[in-house]
């Protein structure tokens, strides 16, 4: 299984949680819940694949490790969460260093808001990480933990994985976390600045890109009173994802506003 893979399918997983908890708190507004389902859809046809280079790698080298991740994630995906467990946990016997499973677990703590257990889970994950120089992992594990501190709403602790994680590796997520923590301290210039940021960077995954253009948009027009750089953002999230009717909305109303001015 491509190991990029891997990491976009967790990166969803866990900046898709940031965005469903956070922007609700900040905005008022919910989610469409059909968005995870919209993404299962797109990647069905990938996870078939990569089932099937697990099982043949398990064929050569009698490690289950991959096949038992896979069948956690996929578990994991349908809010089967002790089965999700219980298949980590064989993934771990079978490889004790699994980034992919130790994360695997550390995001069903969460789930149970057993935040220490969770958080001993990505650091352990993350030393595994460090000690073979992985910056993708070490990255996106530092990341893992900004999100763990937000949801507690930790905000300072947030404030400074999001930036160790930038300093491995700059990516759009870490940006997304700095610059909604940014908002919440009502430090809108801060926010836009890095929002703006992660959007000249590589994004892991389209979900939080697009929703990167969204919350910019909504600063853009509600701050800097600016509907035209707003609607400019919104269809940038719109084109990314479509299926979303809060980016067609965005984007329609700050046209709107623009073209009345």
């Amino acid at each position: 299984m491509s190991r990029f893979y891997s990491f976009r399918k967790y990166s969803i997983l866990t900046s898709v949680a940031l965005v469903l908890a956070s922007y609700s708190t900040c905005s008022g507004e919910k989610d469409e819940p059909s968005i995870l389902e919209i993404r299962d859809l797109l990647d069905s046809g990938h996870l078939t694949e990569s089932v099937q280079k697990a099982k043949d790698k398990a064929l050569i080298t009698g490690k289950m490790d991959q096949v038992h991740y896979l069948r956690g994630w996929i578990h994991y995906l349908r809010k089967e969460d002790p089965s999700a467990e219980k298949e980590y946990k064989l993934c771990l016997k079978e490889n004790k260093n699994s980034i992919d499973c130790l994360r695997g677990i550390a995001q069903i703590e969460k789930h149970k808001h057993n935040y220490e257990k969770a958080e001993t889970r990505y650091k352990q994950a993350l030393v595994i990480a460090q000690a073979t120089k992985d910056q993708e992992y070490s990255s996106m594990l530092l990341t893992d933990l900004g999100n763990l501190s937000l949801s507690q709403d930790e905000r300072e602790e947030a404030l400074d994985w999001y930036n160790k994680s930038i300093q491995v590796k700059p990516e759009g997520s870490a940006y997304y976390g700095l610059g909604f923590v940014y908002l919440l301290n009502r430090d809108k210039i801060a926010s836009i600045q890095s929002l703006k940021k992660g959007l000249g960077t590589e994004y892991r995954d389209l979900i939080i890109k697009a929703e990167t253009y969204y919350l910019l948009a909504k600063l853009q027009n509600d701050f800097e009173k600016n509907p035209k750089a707003a609607s400019e953002s919104a269809k940038k999230a719109f084109e990314l994802f479509p299926a979303m009717e809060k980016y067609s909305k965005s984007w329609e109303q700050y046209s709107k506003l623009s073209s009345s001015k």
